[in-house]
């Protein structure tokens, strides 16, 4: 069969004018570039001599969990919180008595301030150390953080989300920064067993290695991401339980009679508002056709981004076909609110994120009268003959460095960090998640907590969780069942997983040119959607693209892959 390189101009042509050609890239999407293959635990393989990560240290001194899988990239889940939590803390206080200055972006409104939280002091009066929290707005944050790395004076501890992943440097961790490589690397992080119970994916995946030497701390979620969702109370009914679309020309069929725009229903949704590589639901179409996780590996070694392919060419080309079927809300340009038009009903299918977006659509969901329920589409390929895939991520949503000290000062934080990823349903993870008991939480006869809205500025919005944080699990009382559905939908979705393999490496261009490239990108394919452009426009997007910042990207992560695997 021919590669998808082999495409002639005249079948491309042919396929780009809609379903009639469709069937020519569905070929040719067959040969997708390669994913290169995992190393221990689904980390892209980083082997080069001295591995700086920890040896992983399964978690102890909490409960056995309900759900567990001997796959160890499979989240654990927990029915009920412990009715007695056990005291996983043996040693003495961590801290010192000193202060720990921390520069942190804001995931939640803001805390009940330090002083007059007493919850907060608790919290200070277990670690034995003041702790000062610079909690500045996620759209500000990457200003500030390049001021904070311009300056000489650095908190002790910052926080590196993934929208400001980029602007750390290795130049900058090199000269600023604690080297954390021979306190955890290896046996060593069995002095911290609480951060060596985070998978090794998250430290990997997370951006916390340069030059082969670890500086980030991570903070460990889920795998899996984007997939199809469909509000099950209409398909199940409308197309059945059980029902999976054979390929691209069954989905398309399903949704046609799915549509009932007379009735204000539409098939699916998803808006294009803001312009990016998710709008209109892009990235599980990407996932359809076999196009790589933003960034492949072909047969040859080069790194390939999904717009380069003609994987992308086919997804965008069904994608475009959908749109002009009318499957899609007459608003879909303008509107910003997917999430809350999906709740409403206005359409059946949507691409939504596993995890906390399920969790969200979940509780939201039954809310509504009448309650409506949310499940994931089993995994389908557009080709029939094609294994499905899903993209999965780096398993974590961000990583803590630590200012450059004496051995004792980076062993001291490394011990307040350890104290703050205390095992799931421990008496220190009930403090640093529910706060002081009959003061910010209840519990019930189960054992679970019900934190009181206060309790939740007290404890909750302090964001300890995003200092250090123990390994992720499914545990949700208040929404019976979903604790156990998450935990049978991540091993679908992980098992068919894909990686991108440039996750964890860096980037300067990226940084500094890539995201207005992208954004240039993404703009003229939404006017390709919407005919404002022709779609024989896009090999010239993607070579505006590659001259832009593309290829000194490919470059740059393709250099650290290299010198990585050495």
């Amino acid at each position: 069969m021919s590669s998808p390189r082999d495409l002639s101009r005249r079948q491309f042509l042919r396929a780009s004018g809609g379903a009639a050609g469709l069937a020519l890239l569905l070929e040719a999407c067959t040969n997708a570039p390669a994913t290169p293959k995992p190393g221990a635990n689904g980390t892209p393989a980083q082997n080069g001599a001295g591995n700086p990560l920890p040896s992983y240290i399964p978690s102890a001194g909490g409960p056995k969990p309900d759900l567990h899988a001997t796959e160890p990239r499979i989240t654990d889940g927990f029915l009920n919180y412990p009715k007695e939590p056990p005291k996983s803390w043996t040693g003495g206080a961590p801290g010192s008595g000193g202060t720990v200055n921390v520069l942190m972006a804001a995931y939640y409104p803001a805390p009940t301030a330090r002083d007059q939280n007493a919850t907060w002091k608790a919290v200070e009066q277990a670690l034995n150390s003041t702790v000062n929290m610079t909690i500045v707005p996620m759209v500000d944050y990457s200003t500030r953080i390049s001021t904070v790395m311009a300056s000489s004076d650095l908190p002790d501890v910052i926080h590196v989300v993934g929208t400001v992943v980029n602007l750390v440097s290795n130049q900058f961790v090199q000269a600023q920064s604690a080297d954390l490589t021979p306190y955890l690397a290896g046996d060593a992080a069995r002095d911290y067993p609480n951060l060596a119970a985070i998978p090794p994916y998250a430290y990997k995946g997370s951006g916390g290695v340069f030059d082969n030497h670890l500086y980030g701390i991570p903070i460990h979620r889920y795998l899996p991401a984007f997939w199809f969702f469909r509000n099950t109370d209409i398909w199940d009914n409308e197309i059945g339980a059980d029902t999976v679309p054979r390929d691209a020309d069954d989905f398309k069929r399903i949704l046609q009679q799915l549509n009932r725009p007379q009735e204000s229903r539409w098939a699916i949704g998803n808006f294009g508002q803001p312009v990016n590589e998710r709008m209109y639901g892009l990235t599980s179409f990407l996932e359809m056709f076999g196009a790589p996780n933003l960034w492949g590996l072909d047969g040859s070694g080069k790194l390939v981004r999904d717009r380069e392919t003609e994987q992308y060419k086919a997804a965008l080309s069904y994608l475009k076909e959908l749109i002009g079927l009318g499957l899609y809300p007459p608003d879909l340009q303008t509107g910003s609110d997917s999430r809350g038009a999906y709740l409403q009903g206005r359409f059946v299918v949507s691409n939504e994120a596993f995890g906390n977006g399920w969790n969200d659509m979940w509780r939201r969901g039954l809310q509504l009268n009448p309650p409506k329920h949310f499940n994931i589409i089993k995994p389908f390929s557009a080709s029939a003959s094609s294994k499905p895939q899903h993209f999965l991520t780096g398993g974590t949503v961000a990583y803590n460095i630590i200012k450059k000290g004496s051995a004792d000062r980076v062993k001291e934080i490394l011990r307040i960090m350890n104290y703050l990823a205390a095992p799931f349903g421990t008496q220190e993870d009930m403090l640093l998640t529910y706060g002081l008991r009959d003061q910010d939480f209840s519990v019930d006869a189960s054992g679970n907590p019900a934190p009181t809205q206060a309790g939740i500025a007290n404890s909750q919005y302090v964001p300890w969780q995003y200092i250090a944080h123990r390994p992720y699990v499914w545990y949700q009382a208040d929404l019976p069942g979903y604790a156990a559905a998450a935990f049978d939908v991540e091993q679908t979705l992980v098992i068919i997983g894909v990686a991108d393999p440039t996750r964890g490496f860096h980037s300067a261009t990226q940084s500094r040119k890539g995201v207005a490239a992208d954004q240039t990108f993404h703009d003229s394919v939404a006017d390709i959607l919407f005919n404002r452009r022709p779609f024989n426009d896009l090999d010239q997007l993607v070579s505006d693209w590659r001259t832009n910042a593309g290829d000194q990207i490919r470059k740059e992560y393709l250099d650290e892959i290299n010198a990585a695997g050495k």
